[in-house]
């Protein structure tokens, strides 16, 4: 992968008349720099002159590690541990050889770019075996707990045992809550990546003139374009990194004295690298957006998450824990990923490039579990018990009109007059509230007309009766075995004669002599 352009480099740009242990020495220097290596570089008065800097000699290191390229060794020493694993425990022994072999290939390599290697053999050779070694590892552990080796969970076992003999509450569960954290930690590592990712595609969008200013400042012809856009390939997963912690609001220096987050972008001379045209300025007040953008993705990570059955039949502080652990976890991975992004590229002021890890991790880490501990309680709320604890509070007549919005007039119709499709009322008579009546009823209490109110008890009828007016109840009906007594102050009319409750005969009352519309009352002075 880094050889090849190396050789093109070599047999287009210098016309195969560069030394060739110059060229492995460059293809060597760049491959140790991938693995974290620094390289140290230093250039003579007369070199600094030409690149239009002070005469004067120049030494700087170069630290910065093009994170490309290092997750290409990171994929396959994964797969490779995943692939040990399928042999069981004995599948150990294929990840200890495969970081011997890495450390090896490491000690032949050393050597090709001892002129720029800036640190003892022997650690330019353990760091590299390391970054084979460490996800290797990692994927052959992650598939025994997958499959259960026998050794895992003996171990399991054996663990669980002794934090029983210690006291420890719950230590049974231990193991299926420690994977739920782990999982809920990698899904917000995903949202926390795929954010920044988003965020890295949109600054380059909208840095787009930006970016061809400079790439065409830089005058390059076919190779010179195609050696700039590997370079910047290789350094994409970089900005990456950078544009996630651009989201947390921490940003990244490029440069000391310099920094770039969402609230403001402060940035002195920049290496012509058309990649950092990208770089956005600050939205000011609107750049909190940001850090919410974070919230809104750990916030839906932990509604999801909430309904898995590990969380939904664990206890409030056990839901809780797990949120915290995971998010903890979260900050800490991305604070090592943000600190294997910073280094140096340069002399000078461009000795401090990056992000600063502790900045970046303990804000991801804040923000990605306030969202995922709103989404776990959000979600484990029960809404039910809160309706009806609230309906406990609210007053009787109030919950019936409640209940009439949801479930419909009919079940809690006002009154019944023996009328087809009108059901029976449920709430007594409020002598405070006035309801007008539509329908033709016959009644058979004593009404007044000096007060409104609204009629809700059930009465029987013997004859139809067209009521155009509001009337209103002053005292409960009487028993059914008791004669109706005429009102006070009025006379004993024929309408209330003709309705008596011993079941006789009624008489056809007379129409009256007003036609009103329905639910027309009269004027106070009137009644």
């Amino acid at each position: 992968m880094i050889a090849i352009p190396a050789l093109l480099l070599w047999f287009i740009g210098f016309d195969m008349a560069a030394e060739p242990l110059d060229v492995a020495g460059g293809a060597a220097g760049v491959w140790l720099l991938a693995h974290f290596v620094p390289l140290g570089f230093a250039l003579p008065a007369e070199a600094a002159l030409a690149l239009g800097l002070a005469p004067e000699p120049l030494a700087f290191t170069l630290s910065l590690a093009p994170l490309g390229l290092t997750l290409i060794t990171v994929a396959l020493a994964a797969r490779s541990g995943w692939r040990f694993a399928q042999r069981g425990g004995v599948g150990i022994a294929g990840v200890i050889g495969g970081a011997a072999g890495f450390a090896a290939v490491s000690a032949l390599v050393v050597p090709l770019a001892s002129a720029w290697a800036a640190w003892p053999t022997w650690l330019a050779i353990v760091v590299p075996a390391l970054c084979f070694a460490v996800p290797s590892l990692g994927g052959f552990l992650v598939r025994a707990a997958r499959d259960e080796h026998p050794w895992w969970t003996a171990t399991i076992r054996w663990k669980q045992r002794a934090l029983a003999r210690l006291g420890v509450a719950g230590s049974a569960a231990l193991p299926a809550r420690l994977g739920e954290t782990i999982r809920l930690a990698a899904a917000l590592l995903a949202v926390f990546i795929g954010l920044a990712a988003l965020a890295v595609a949109v600054a380059i969008v909208a840095g787009y003139v930006s970016i061809t200013t400079l790439t065409q400042s830089l005058q390059l012809d076919a190779l010179g374009a195609l050696l700039v856009f590997l370079l910047q390939a290789a350094l994409l997963p970089t900005a990456v990194v950078w544009g996630g912690s651009w989201l947390t609001g921490a940003g990244f220096a490029v440069g000391a004295g310099s920094s770039a987050s969402p609230f403001g972008a402060l940035l002195g001379p920049l290496p012509a690298l058309p990649l950092f045209g990208a770089i956005p300025q600050g939205w000011g007040s609107a750049g909190v957006l940001a850090p919410a953008l974070l919230v809104l993705g750990g916030l839906c990570i932990g509604v999801l998450f909430a309904r898995r059955p590990e969380l939904r039949r664990a206890s409030w502080p056990v839901a809780l824990a797990v949120g915290i652990g995971a998010a903890v976890l979260a900050g800490v991975t991305i604070a090592a990923v943000a600190g294997l992004a910073t280094g140096s590229i340069g002399p000078d002021r461009l000795a401090l490039v990056g992000p600063d890890p502790w900045v970046t991790g303990g804000l991801a880490a804040g923000e990605l579990g306030l969202g995922a501990l709103a989404g776990i309680l959000a979600s484990r709320v029960d809404t039910s018990r809160m309706r009806a604890s609230v309906a406990d509070l609210v007053p009787e007549r109030h919950r019936s009109s409640a209940r009439r919005d949801e479930e419909g007039d009919e079940a809690f119709a006002p009154l019944t007059f023996g009328l087809p499709g009108v059901a029976a009322a449920h709430d007594p008579a409020d002598a405070h509230e006035t309801v007008e009546i539509h329908e033709t009823v016959e009644i058979h209490e004593t009404v007044e007309t000096y007060e409104t109110v609204e009629i809700h008890e059930t009465v029987d009828t013997h004859e139809p009766v067209e009521v155009h007016e509001v009337v209103e109840v002053s005292d409960a009906p009487e028993p059914a075995n008791s004669e109706p007594r005429p009102a006070a102050g009025e006379p004993d009319d024929e309408l209330l004669r003709a309705f008596a409750w011993d079941g006789t005969e009624a008489v056809d009352p007379e129409p009256p002599t007003q036609t009103r519309r329905p639910g027309w009352r009269l004027p106070r002075r009137e009644r």
